[in-house]
């Protein structure tokens, strides 16, 4: 495979890392400044990889592919997938059977790599993709059955809540009741209290009043006698 390797990259059919050049022995070809493309940075190395948290926990976004095919325990190809799709795109000039004919060829040029391989390897992949979503609908499906649960259990406290306050209320109104008919008995109690005080007082002012006048009559009937004496 590396003299066709090599003659694809000579011709700019493929375009290869600088690690996949040496795995294949593939020369360095220097393209005229014309015709030089840009080569992409290398992607990032990807985090640590993690065992998938448990259904209904929140979801990760943009999850890197490595990541799920590690936590599905796929080993690794000795001819990846990706590196046959990135063989595939540096054909997309020929048609799709001078393509399929290329990499058969290919496949039987070299003893280092089956077409096998790739097949096996893209249909594990797709496996665990396949599965990876089936764990995406399961984390809805937990996210949703917590919810809900949620919300009956707000629903339900709500409730509780409102019967235990208007238990209070109705238990206050009746305590403001019982309030306000001790209160309206104390004054009547009170202001009888008063009225019984004002005519007792009165009473006993007449009858003070009569006894000074009684007793006035000396004063007024001696008292100049007495005083010419």
């Amino acid at each position: 495979m590396r003299g066709i390797l090599n003659l694809l990259a000579k011709a700019n059919l493929v375009e290869l890392s600088d690690k996949e050049r040496a795995e294949a022995g593939v020369e360095n070809v220097e393209m005229p400044p014309t015709e030089r493309q840009a080569v992409p940075p290398a992607p990032p190395e990807p985090p640590p990889l993690q065992d998938l948290p448990a259904s209904g926990s929140e979801v990760t976004e943009n999850r890197p592919v490595d990541d799920i095919y590690a936590a599905a325990g796929l080993a690794q190809s000795p001819f990846s997938a990706e590196k046959l799709l990135r063989l595939l795109d540096g054909l997309r000039t020929m048609d799709a059977a001078t393509r399929k004919t290329a990499v058969l060829a290919m496949d039987a040029a070299d003893d280092n790599w089956l077409i096998s391989d790739c097949i096996d390897d893209a249909e594990r992949k797709i496996a665990a993709l396949n599965a990876y979503k089936q764990y995406l609908a399961s984390q809805l499906l937990g996210t949703e059955r917590q919810s809900v649960e949620r919300i009956a259990e707000i629903r339900s406290e709500l409730e509780n809540t409102s019967t235990e306050i208007r238990s209070q209320m109705s238990n206050l109104e009746q305590l403001l009741e019982r309030e306000i008919t001790k209160s309206a008995q104390e004054t009547t109690g009170i202001e009888s209290g008063i009225r019984a005080v004002r005519e007792t007082v009165s009473r006993e002012s007449r009858r003070i009043d009569a006894e000074i006048e009684r007793l006035s009559e000396i004063p007024a009937q001696f008292k100049s006698d007495n005083t010419q004496q």
